[in-house]
Order: C-alpha cells, then sequence, then structure tokens
C-alpha cells in the first residue's frame, strides 16, 4: 500500500444566515408593533436594525441639535445623525444598534414575529427635583440603565420605586402606577414629559413637570362625554369606531366628522408657519387651535424631519407639492377638493434664459434648482453634499454661497429668497443678474388657500382612482399592508379616518379604498400612516399605528368657528 499525506483539515464553513425580520417588538410586558431586521452570518456580528421613531418611543433614545446637525444620544453616548447608517423597513426608517444595545446591557431574543428586548429594571436610589428655573425637572439616581416607552399617551419606565417613592411621584402629579415585573407607568405623561439619560452614573431625568395634584388617566376609549365635545355631538358631529369588513379582513375604523359648514366646524392645518424643520406630538399641534378631533397629516423625513410633500397654509406655501401626489384643498366653505397636484416653477436671467426650479421649501432632495422662502423658517442649512446657492432680494441676485457656508447654515431675510443648486448642477445667475421667479400648476388645486398632500389618492367622484406609478410610489410601498390615515368626503360631509387591522393584519392602500367606498365615500386620500398614524380627541390620544406614541411633521384638525 502506497503512503499518502494526510489531507489538511477542511476550512470552517461559511454558511449564510437567513434575514430574520418581524412586526412585534415586547419588552418587559409591553406589547408594540413594529418592524425589525436582524441579519448577518456565521463569519460576521448580527446586524440589529430598528427604526428610529422605535428607538425614541421605545426604548428612550433622545434627538439633540448640535453645530454639526442632528445627533441622537442615549446613556452617555452621542451619534450624528449623519453618521448612521440607514436601511428601510417597510415604511420605516432602520438604524443599525446592535453595538449599542449590547454596549448598554441590552440582550435580545427572537421568537417567531416578536423581538424581545431584555433589560433587568434597575432600581430608583434616589428623586430629586428641580427648583426655581428648574422646577420642572425630576433626576432619577439609578442603580442601572433603563428603557423608556411612550405608549397610547403614558410613559412606562422600566425600573422599580418604592412605595414613599410612589407618594412622591403621586404629590407631583404624575399618577403612577408600578407594576410587579418593574415597569412603572406614568398615566397621561408621553406627550408632557421629555425623558434624558445618562451614565456614570445612570440617570434619566424628566423634563415638563406642571403643577401638582393627580391627572385623570388616559383611555384608549373614545371619549363621548368628554364636555368639549358633548355640545358638538349634540348637534350632529358624529365620533365613532366601528369594524367593517373588507372580503374577509376585518378592519377597525375610527372616524370623526359630518357635514362641517352646517355644524360651525372648520378643517384646519396643524402646522409650525415659523419653521419646517422638526416634530412635534399630534396633541401639542392640536393643542393651539382647540382642535376637537386630529390626525396626522403628510410625509415627512423622520431623519432629518423635514416635510416631504404639499403643505399650504393661508396662501403660502410651507413646503410645495412633489411628484403630482395626491392633495386636498380648501377654503372658507369647507368642501374639499380632490386630486392630484404638480407645481411648475420656472426662474428666469436678465430677461433671457428660463431655468427649472426642481421643489419649493422642500425636504425632497434631487438634483437641479430648488427655491427656499422664508416659510421655511429663518436659516437654511445644506441637505446635500453637492450644493451651492445663491440669494435673491428685490428682483436681483444679491450674493452667492458655497458648500461650506450652507452646511454652516445661512439666514433666509424675510424679504429674500435661496436657489440653491444641487448635484453639481451650475448656478444660474451671478451678483447683480436680474431674476424672475414664476410659478404655475397643473390643477387649480394649487389656488386655494390650504392644501395638504398625501398620496396614493384612493378616490375620485366615487371611483376608485389608486394609481402608486403616477405619484411615484414604490410597488413595495403600494403592497405594504399598515395602518391607515384618511381624509375622505361624501353625502354625509367630510371625515378624518384612522384604519387598522382587528386581527394583527393592517389594511393594505387597496383594502383602505374598498372601506372607504364601503362607507359610501365619494372621495378620499391616503396620509402618512404606519407609525405615524395617529388620532386625537379631545387632546387626547385614543389611537396610535403602532402603539408607540409618535413625533409627527403636521396634521389636520376639526376646530371650531
Amino acid at each position: 500500500m502506497l503512503a499518502y499525506l494526510p489531507l489538511p483539515a477542511p476550512p470552517p464553513e461559511l454558511r449564510p444566515v437567513a434575514n430574520q425580520s418581524g412586526e412585534e417588538v415586547l419588552i418587559g410586558r409591553e406589547r408594540s408593533k413594529a418592524v425589525w431586521l436582524l441579519r448577518g452570518s456565521d463569519a460576521e456580528p448580527e446586524e440589529l436594525w430598528l427604526p428610529l421613531e422605535v428607538l425614541e418611543s421605545l426604548l428612550g433614545f433622545r434627538r439633540v441639535s448640535r453645530l454639526d446637525g442632528e445627533a441622537l444620544e442615549w446613556f452617555g453616548r452621542t451619534v450624528s445623525l449623519n453618521t448612521l447608517a440607514t436601511s428601510s423597513l417597510g415604511d420605516e426608517v432602520g438604524l443599525e444598534v446592535s453595538d449599542w444595545l449590547a454596549a448598554t446591557g441590552v440582550s435580545s431574543q427572537v421568537t417567531g414575529n416578536t423581538l424581545e428586548l431584555r433589560l433587568p429594571p434597575p432600581t430608583v436610589n434616589n428623586m430629586r427635583r428641580g427648583k426655581g428655573s428648574t422646577a420642572d425637572r425630576l433626576v432619577l439616581d439609578l442603580n442601572g440603565p433603563a428603557l423608556v416607552q411612550r405608549l397610547n399617551g403614558d410613559l412606562l419606565l422600566e425600573l422599580k420605586v418604592s412605595r414613599t417613592q410612589q407618594r412622591q411621584l403621586k404629590a407631583w402629579g404624575l399618577a403612577p402606577q408600578q407594576h410587579c415585573d418593574g415597569g412603572l407607568v406614568l398615566q397621561g405623561q408621553a406627550t408632557k414629559l421629555r425623558s434624558l439619560s445618562l451614565a456614570s452614573p445612570w440617570r434619566v431625568v424628566l423634563d415638563g413637570l406642571q403643577g401638582r395634584g393627580r391627572l385623570p388617566a388616559q383611555s384608549a376609549r373614545l371619549p363621548l362625554s368628554h364636555p368639549a365635545l358633548a355640545e358638538w355631538l349634540r348637534r350632529g358631529f358624529v365620533l365613532e369606531q366601528r369594524t367593517i369588513k373588507v372580503g374577509v379582513k376585518p378592519i377597525q375604523v375610527f372616524r370623526a366628522g359630518g357635514d362641517l359648514s352646517r355644524l360651525g366646524i372648520t378643517l384646519q392645518p396643524l402646522v409650525k408657519p415659523e419653521q419646517q424643520q422638526g416634530l412635534r406630538f399630534l396633541p401639542q399641534l392640536s393643542k393651539s387651535t382647540g382642535a376637537l378631533v386630529a390626525v396626522n397629516g403628510g410625509f415627512f423625513n423622520r431623519i432629518n424631519q423635514l416635510p416631504l410633500g404639499a403643505l399650504r397654509h393661508q396662501g403660502v406655501w410651507l413646503s410645495g407639492p412633489i411628484l403630482n401626489r395626491g392633495v386636498i384643498a380648501w377654503g372658507s366653505s369647507g368642501d374639499l377638493q380632490f386630486g392630484r397636484l404638480r407645481l411648475n416653477q420656472t426662474l428666469q436671467v436678465n430677461n433671457g434664459r428660463r431655468w427649472s426650479l426642481m421643489t419649493l421649501n422642500s425636504g425632497y432632495v434631487q438634483k437641479g434648482l430648488s427655491l427656499y422662502t422664508p416659510a421655511w423658517g429663518p436659516r437654511y442649512r445644506a441637505l446635500s453634499g453637492q450644493e451651492e446657492a445663491l440669494l435673491i432680494r428685490g428682483g436681483r441676485v444679491e450674493t452667492t454661497f458655497d458648500q461650506p457656508s450652507l452646511q454652516r447654515g445661512i439666514a433666509i431675510p424675510k424679504d429674500a429668497a435661496l436657489v440653491v443648486a444641487r448635484g453639481r448642477s451650475p448656478l444660474p445667475a451671478q451678483p447683480g443678474d436680474q431674476i424672475r421667479v414664476r410659478s404655475r400648476s397643473s390643477s387649480p388645486l394649487a389656488q386655494h388657500p390650504n392644501v395638504l398632500g398625501g398620496g396614493p389618492l384612493l378616490m375620485q367622484s366615487g371611483r376608485v382612482v389608486l394609481n402608486g406609478r403616477q405619484e411615484g410610489f414604490s410597488p413595495a410601498f403600494m403592497s405594504l399592508a399598515a395602518p391607515r390615515t384618511v381624509v375622505a368626503q361624501g353625502p354625509s360631509g367630510q371625515w378624518l379616518m384612522t384604519l387598522r387591522g382587528v386581527s394583527g393584519s393592517d389594511p393594505t392602500l387597496v383594502e383602505t379604498a374598498l372601506a372607504a367606498q364601503q362607507l359610501g365615500l365619494r372621495d378620499a386620500l391616503n396620509m402618512d400612516g404606519g407609525s405615524s398614524t395617529t388620532l386625537v380627541v379631545g387632546g387626547q390620544t385614543v389611537m396610535n399605528g403602532r402603539s408607540s406614541t409618535p413625533r409627527v411633521h403636521n396634521g389636520l384638525g376639526l376646530t371650531p368657528l
């Protein structure tokens, strides 16, 4: 027999691990609807991708503004949002946070569709309330990190307090309830208190304490006995919750409205006219208008907190329409007009060459020229890596700005406008040149004092007109099942509606359109949905799309005249 050298040991087999994903997150005893993704291979560490909204609403991450832009802050670590990798998670923007969670002691486990995040609830060693100008601040000294969740109007802190500490919290008006497994619920405080987490030593800071005395608990039911609503309900205002079936799928519908002009109620955009960047809780947006009922409005970018679609208020374009998407438009009569809208703007230099302006006051970034007016806010900061700009005042170019200047941010004077060139597009003019901006729209809808964009358009004149390609929506978006917000109109009046699945399966856009048709509506427009879906009645949040309490860019309110 011939002797042979033994064969070398085979290299380790690299087996790809299938991505794991789901639509539910379990923290403590609370289950929340939230998309998530785990991916990796045997040769690479796992990645955990969670939506930004989940980080803020279910874990206690906090956004902060810095000179170099927005950043995320959590237990002593601050990271610029611009440096974090992002990925699409259905209709959400996801961030990879596996290292961040592991460094804080958060472990994860997947069971079917559910991602469980575990962190042992710490004990509160001491509680301190500020004095003087910081009297609205409460500091909780902990023996470890704690997760903070905003759920259906309540603030849930995953920590343990003593009975003495519970009594002190009650004296400060926080209506605490301690769960046996460690969760501390502060009723009705999800949109009232801002949370900040600190390390070395571990602390959770709550800002926004107001007055003393016990606050009423929030309820997920429609508050039909609310004093502010009772009079309007007697007059014929409709506020209802019902379940309908589209095919075999049961869908829960919340709707509010009626013949608004007869009732003396108007539909009002809920906006911040002085500054387009930034998000707020819907109860905060609706409070200043005295809205009886409010829903979230149009689309926005959750990373840079900027609008992505039409938003016109009292005749001023706070944000221009994009991609020929669906809008509603209305004036003093109260009747809503539904359709698709495109705004075509041109810039003419020295009465000669014309240049197309791609967008107006928009967070939708693309190559070319875009116009920003004082309605955008007092300052403009670059939204992309290749930008130049020129400032127009009195029909002439006053000055130009390079990329470094725009990165730092520049002022937009109240009597001026800014033309931004992106993607290496050349500036169309130089200082001293005459400039004229002309505008025309694809529809008379743009002439109404109030316009709000969403999309896609679901129904028009009694017909289902769903067409995602025409409005620039991806096939994946069109097939997605998610909680929905809809503005609609029919023979019985104007309606604000939110919809969600009863048995865990939310409606698709086709099913949402068929639901509107089944309810006898003539026109219907889909608004932002998913985790943004929110219904507020009498200042109280009664429905969230995915359990957590989100911040949104704008909304719609039904307000007494």
